[in-house]
């Protein structure tokens, strides 16, 4: 069992941000600290939505306490998704920094939650250069999806291989691109790169009015990796799972993360097939 700090934003109904990333984490096995970035009574959509960002001072009083109690102790990874200001990045940075001097092989997987498609930027441009510019640097692994890669690699993307350059450009261990180019318009690809290795996954497009599944993803990736899986095997696990996770969602306002439990979280899990992309060479590695 792995321990991990989740730094995200929770909604009291629902399952995006932290209300979702712990929960997967939690039933892959490992214990989780998740801390709001901000507490909303629902994600932005429905008919009311109340709630404000969490400040800075009062998150890092919290740590503080958690570490004084010696529940900051062996921390195994850290997962970063909603920052609402640039001051909650430079209190991201600060913590991720103090857990690595602890322990230095602490993975810190960075969800650089900043916009999607076709609304582009859903936080200020100054927190977006906050979450590119102070906590990206700090990341082993960053899960981008479309929109957020062409933003932060400040190029168009309208190619498998177009998203593998821009990932490149990123400068990152492993980086993930979510929901990205398949090189056919009904379907969407998980592409993994790794130096210079690249998987793919494949997932028919579908319409889907629930939202977090770019969260359950990342809590997906980090939990297989903290699970003892390789890179790739990891990403199709997760694929799997997510895909799994969407099947029960369809027609519905939210994940269906709490009945498809017993599917992604089984001991032997489901593994996507790697994918090969136009442009791109199809390799494999194993668990």
């Amino acid at each position: 069992m792995a321990k991990v700090l989740s730094i995200s934003s929770q909604v009291i109904y629902g399952h995006v941000g932290n209300s979702a990333t712990a929960f997967v984490m939690q039933r892959m096995g490992h214990d989780v600290l998740p801390l709001p970035t901000i507490l909303l009574s629902n994600r932005p959509g429905y008919k009311a939505l109340a709630g404000e960002p969490i400040d800075v001072d009062k998150l890092d009083a919290l740590l503080r306490a958690a570490e004084e109690n010696g529940r900051l102790a062996e921390i195994d990874g850290i997962l970063t998704g909603y920052i609402p200001t640039p001051a909650h990045a430079e209190f991201c940075r600060h913590w991720i920094a103090k857990i690595r001097a602890t322990n230095p092989a602490a993975l810190y997987l960075c969800d650089p939650v900043i916009g999607d498609l076709p609304r582009g930027l859903y936080v200020s441009e100054a927190t977006a250069e906050a979450v590119r510019d102070v906590l990206l640097p700090e990341a082993d692994a960053v899960t981008p999806n479309l929109f957020e890669l062409g933003w932060l690699a400040k190029r168009p993307i309208a190619s498998p291989a177009s998203a593998v350059a821009a990932a490149l450009t990123l400068a990152r261990p492993t980086v993930v691109v979510t929901s990205g180019p398949a090189g056919k318009p009904d379907a969407l690809a998980n592409i993994l790169v790794k130096g210079g290795e690249v998987f793919a996954t494949v997932s028919a497009k579908r319409s889907l009015a629930a939202h977090g599944t770019g969260d359950a993803l990342a809590a997906f990736l980090l939990s297989y990796k903290l699970n003892g899986f390789v890179a790739s095997a990891a990403l199709r696990a997760s694929t799997a799972a997510i895909e799994a996770v969407v099947d029960k969602s369809e027609g519905r306002t939210e994940l269906a993360l709490i009945e498809t439990q017993a599917i992604w979280a089984a001991t032997d899990p489901l593994l996507a097939s790697l994918a090969s992309l136009p442009g791109l060479d199809d390799e494999d590695e194993t668990i």
